[in-house]
């Protein structure tokens, strides 16, 4: 009888940069891990609704690697960079390959990425509760801070009108771009989310709404809208969110909460999920009061360690999944 000849472990394998052809497999191997982890007993349906690897390679808003072996790809990882910020994820090895020392192979060339880049802090979302993805992280510098709850609420009606990027005229979204820039780099030097917000309308992954005020922009969120984006189906999943610093931050924050609202409902999707870092309190106990109730927590790991945007005096809404 033939034997099964032994899997490579991570010095046997070959690292390489992440190419389109790669994605329907990778994404398979994120639904696969997670689903493992999580014990889910239905693997073949799970997270099927919805993608967090085509979105962003797609959107080029950073880049990815993997790992081959066996002739198949065994793992990936993607680097998301925000100007002067990164973070990476999701980094999903297959199961039966777990604990082999491929998830280092991956780390260092993300590494590299955000150096490339000139990432000055970066950060990542895992698992609370495990030592062993804690302990991984911290090998590469990586450091546990606050909490990050991935929080949810029913859509019950709009929240008024609202202002969104799609329907600006070329020249207004060329400006608002730039607003954004300016607002986010308000609350950390160099931070730039505009590859997000001309990703999800370039590839009709849902909406961002925008809050305009004496001709400038107030506040923004990019949302992601439904199936095959990262919301799934049947949710609005708030990627990314923020008002300027300030002592108007907390009406504008219930302002943009209002308008997110609208957006899910013209979308009909009855679901809002957005993750809030602890450390952001006023915000968390703004989301509280407004029916958002936590479903998971992780935890951020920040590279140095330091607070970056993770600060009392930030709303900002984000989770680095």
């Amino acid at each position: 009888m033939a034997t099964q000849s032994p899997r490579p472990d991570a010095s046997e394998l070959s690292i390489r940069p992440m190419r389109e052809a790669d994605l329907a497999e990778a994404g398979q191997i994120v639904r696969l891990a997670f689903g493992t982890f999580l014990g889910v007993p239905d693997l073949e349906s799970f997270w099927a609704d919805r993608d967090y690897l085509r979105t962003r390679w797609h959107g080029k808003t950073g880049e990815g690697v993997v790992a081959e072996g066996d002739g198949r790809l065994v793992g990936s990882n993607f680097a998301t960079v925000w100007g002067s910020f990164g973070f990476f994820g999701p980094l999903t090895i297959r199961p039966e390959f777990w604990d082999r020392g491929i998830a280092q192979r991956l780390l260092a060339p993300t590494m590299d990425i955000f150096a490339k880049c000139g990432v000055r802090e970066s950060g990542l979302f895992t698992f609370a509760q495990s030592a062993k993805h804690v302990g991984l992280y911290q090998k590469f510098g990586y450091w546990p801070r606050y909490l990050t709850a991935l929080m949810s609420k029913v859509v019950k009606g709009p929240s008024g009108a609202i202002t969104k990027y799609s329907a600006l005229r070329e020249n207004d979204r060329a400006a608002a771009l730039n607003e954004s820039r300016k607002l986010t780099d308000s609350i950390f030097d160099g931070l730039d989310v505009s590859c997000e917000i001309r990703s999800v309308h370039q590839q009709n992954l849902g909406d961002t709404v925008l809050l305009w005020g004496g001709g400038s922009v107030e506040g923004f969120a990019v949302c992601h809208c439904g199936e095959g984006t990262e919301a799934g189906r049947g949710s609005c999943y708030i990627k990314f969110a923020a008002v300027p610093p300030g002592p108007h931050a907390p009406v504008a924050f219930e302002r943009l909460l209002d308008a997110c609202q609208s957006l899910a409902w013209e979308r009909k999707t009855p679901r809002i999920q957005a993750g809030m870092n602890l450390s952001r309190v006023d915000a968390f106990l703004q989301m509280q009061a407004r029916g958002y109730r936590t479903d998971v927590q992780g935890v951020a790991m920040h590279k140095p360690d330091l607070p970056g945007f993770n600060r009392p005096d930030v709303f900002v809404i984000d989770d680095w999944r």
